[in-house]
């Protein structure tokens, strides 16, 4: 074999015992210690690391490599502390971006260096992170960047600010520093209520906001419902607060999207329902919130689940506990996304998880085969079956045994092979064969099975430093 096989042979060790879930600590390290870190974007940035392992790695000498792990959203507090103070400018910023973003919480003496750092883009993000001393926030509000100041600026920070601060701030040069004062001293007024509130409002966004959820009068609500603008209709149209006469009429409104919000009214009979005129836009719709306040009432979901509208059955499957005679009803429904929507919960029974996994080849397919009810006894039927799908489905029987396992580790298709090679179960033999030249070492090399004193084999020889 050449030097460049041993090579590539060895890279491939390592990165499959990066992401071995039974790899030890001790292995981890040596990884570690790689340098350059093979591939690491495509395993680092989701791993989860042990609090030691950590600290190991946020030392590795590639910022390439720390910065992907200031990114992993799984890194210890303490780790992401480390990198928040790194030499390498990208690092910090990732790790200080990422503490705000995730609501990590990093030493006080750390969010003070920040909120002080020579660099002003992070004292910008040092005002977002938790635990960040009052009395540095009302410093950054004085800072010499006007986005600092700007974003220091809010309901927090304005009423304890000094008059002199506040009142330099209301003449800031900068627009945005004036435009978050307007932010931190606004009083949020109340949505119209009234005809003549809703006339005097100078605010488009306000006036839709009002047709869509304020507690209208009588009056307003019928104003809304014979508005000329199909947005302000459609917008009543959805408002609970309109009372269902007013509202039914919009029913045969010459625009479908007024027509369809009607069609989504809790305070609606079957018949009324069923009666409008309406199309389902594509694509996914939130559950209506009528729909949500009954998910905890097992004949209210009975009801909604034999509606005729699509969009309330789909709804009910998101429920986190549904009557096995509802389960059984979605699982039979007529609608392809209803049952999708009742597998991406844990409601679906078996026989229907198999069916949408073999169908279905959207981007949540791969995650019918992790829902509560999939792996059965049973699966192992389909080992010789023409469908890959339902090939790599047989690796989910947990009576299947390692002859089935090994059997599917010369499979021809490389999903199938691929996971019977990750498979625990694959016998010892088998799993030595395929760490080899014209094996599959990457995943064999992340098999859970392969101890760990083999693993210390495996980076010797690599030449990896223990």
């Amino acid at each position: 074999m050449r030097d460049t096989d041993h090579q590539c042979l060895h890279t491939e060790w390592i990165v499959g015992l990066a992401v071995n879930s039974a790899a030890p600590d001790s292995v981890l390290r040596r990884v570690f210690t790689v340098d350059p870190l093979p591939d690491h974007r495509s395993w680092l940035l989701h791993r989860t690391l042990s609090p030691r392992l950590a600290m190991a790695a946020v030392a590795h000498r590639d910022p390439e490599v720390r910065k992907t792990l200031a990114e992993n959203p799984y890194l210890t507090p303490e780790a992401r502390a480390v990198l928040a103070d790194d030499p390498d400018p990208q690092v910090r910023r990732v790790a200080v971006v990422m503490a705000c973003e995730l609501g990590v919480e990093l030493p006080t003496e750390v969010t003070v260096r920040l909120a002080t750092h020579p660099d002003a883009r992070l004292r910008y993000w040092a005002t977002a992170l938790p635990g960040l001393p009052d009395e540095t926030l009302l410093s950054l509000a004085e800072d010499p960047d006007p986005r600092v100041r700007s974003i220091a600026i809010g309901p927090r920070s304005w009423a304890r600010l000094r008059p002199e601060v506040r009142a330099a701030a209301e003449a800031d040069p900068d627009p945005r520093v004036r435009e978050a004062v307007g932010r931190a001293t606004r009083v949020e007024r109340p949505l119209p209520t009234t005809v003549e509130d809703f006339l005097t409002e100078e605010d488009d966004s306000r006036r839709r906001d009002a047709a869509y959820a304020a507690p209208v009068d009588a009056a307003l609500a019928q104003l809304l419902v014979a508005h000329e603008d199909s947005g302000i209709r459609r917008g009543a149209a959805c408002n609970p607060h309109v009372p269902t006469a007013l509202a039914l009429p919009l029913a045969a409104d010459p625009d479908a999207s007024v027509r369809f919000a009607v069609s989504l009214r809790g305070d609606l009979t079957e018949g009324q329902r069923a009666a409008i005129d309406y199309t389902v836009p594509e694509g996914r719709h939130p559950v209506p919130a009528w729909v949500r306040e009954r998910f905890g009432d097992p004949d209210a979901l009975r009801e909604i689940a034999a509606s005729s509208h699509v969009l309330l059955r789909r709804g009910v499957t998101c429920a986190p506990e549904l009557p096995a005679d509802v389960i059984e009803r979605l699982a039979a429904d007529d609608d392809y996304f209803v049952k999708l929507m009742l597998c991406e919960n844990d409601h679906a029974p078996h026989e229907l998880l198999v069916e949408m996994f073999v169908d279905w080849q959207g981007l949540s397919s791969g995650q019918l085969v992790y829902r509560r009810n999939f792996a059965r006894p049973g699966l192992a039927r389909f080992a010789d079956d023409p469908n890959p799908w339902l090939r790599y489905a047989a690796l989910f029987d947990p009576e299947g045994g390692p002859e089935l396992v090994e059997r599917l580790s010369h499979d021809e298709d490389d999903l199938v092979r691929r996971h019977a090679v990750a498979d625990p179960r694959l016998p010892r033999a088998r799993l030595l064969e395929l760490l080899g030249e014209g094996g599959m070492p990457r995943t064999a090399a992340l098999n859970p099975s392969l101890p760990a004193e083999l693993m210390h084999q495996l980076l010797d020889l690599a030449a990896v430093d223990r």
